[in-house]
């Protein structure tokens, strides 16, 4: 089966879809509907790993270190407090031991964040009154800190992982580092990557956990600049325990996570490779690089996903991708 025909089989239930495998400097893009090339998608938590990368420039650069609290730039985080146990009520609480650190963010550890279970009090605080997607009017980065102070933490920062706020605190806490991060990527990620058509679809608050719209060439010189810049072993190296990814299983599918996306570490589907890191996006975006077979994995659809569980036309992208793997 070709690229093409993947996007084909699926056409009914994902009618626009572009996809792009890249083996080396072989390149190949399929596409289904409307959109071409050049089109412009809402890649959602694809985000992750470009702030990841953004995060790890700056700690390259001395500018912040990863066991900084982060209070030193987010005061208003300054005093988190923790549920006694994750299905406490949400006046059941104690002030944390330990400050939270840019270490836990990109580790997503911070104590902010999802579970496989979205019915904990604590959780549905957080998704009620600090969840950004979905959301048409966007707060600023003051009003939403200050909405998330007052969510529990689930547990003492650095005690377990969970999905996808720790991002958006960090995309925060990098805006005021930077003074604006849509510049820092402009000069320090876009540039060098050549990417071209990358931006945040709101400049009011720069979301770090799914902010961004772009394009599959924009994806692919990313993945590339990971590569080439040293970057990818400081992203790509599992930060989770055993327990904690059988507890994520509906996000991480038994597979590791690392600075800002997955990192394969068991072989359980055809597709998985030891090493292979990247990320899903609700918006129905995956991006992925394999770097011991020099293979770059990009589809980007306009159906959003219906669970954090990877859809069917994903999963058989990423099989015919290995399976015409040269």
């Amino acid at each position: 089966m070709t690229l093409q025909a993947v996007l084909e089989a699926h056409r009914e239930t994902t009618p626009d879809a572009v996809a792009l495998v890249a083996r080396g400097d072989d390149v190949e893009f399929a596409a289904v509907g409307e959109d071409t090339r050049e089109s412009i998608f809402p890649i959602a938590s694809v985000t992750k790993p470009i702030v990841a990368a953004a995060a790890m420039l700056l700690v390259e650069d001395g500018t912040i270190a990863l066991d900084d609290p982060i209070a030193k730039w987010l005061p208003e985080l300054a005093n988190p407090v923790v549920v006694r146990s994750p299905d406490s009520p949400l006046d059941d609480v104690v002030p944390a031991t330990k400050p939270i650190t840019v270490r836990h963010l990109l580790a997503s550890r911070s104590g902010w964040g999802f579970t496989a279970d979205f019915s904990l009090p604590a959780t549905q605080k957080l998704f009620e009154q600090a969840h950004l997607h979905g959301r048409e009017d966007l707060p600023t980065p003051e009003e939403w800190l200050k909405q998330l102070a007052d969510v529990p933490l689930l547990h003492e920062p650095g005690d377990g992982w969970l999905y996808n706020t720790s991002y958006d605190v960090l995309g925060v806490l990098l805006h005021r580092v930077t003074g604006s991060l849509p510049d820092f990527f402009a000069e320090r990620l876009y540039t060098p990557a050549g990417m071209s058509n990358t931006s945040f679809i709101s400049e009011a608050l720069p979301s770090g956990a799914g902010g961004l719209k772009s394009t599959v060439d924009d994806l692919l010189a990313f993945n590339r600049f990971l590569v080439s810049s040293g970057l990818l072993p400081k992203l790509a190296v599992d930060v989770t325990t055993a327990q904690e990814r059988e507890a994520a299983q509906i996000f991480l599918e038994g597979q590791g996570w690392g600075f800002g996306g997955s990192v394969d570490i068991a072989e359980i589907d055809p597709w998985n490779v030891k090493g292979r890191y990247g990320w899903v996006g609700g918006s129905g975006t995956a991006a992925h690089v394999v770097p011991s077979q020099n293979l770059i994995t990009v589809l980007l659809t306009r159906t959003a996903m219906t669970s954090p569980t990877p859809t069917p036309v994903m999963r058989d992208f990423w099989r015919i991708a290995q399976l015409d793997r040269a």
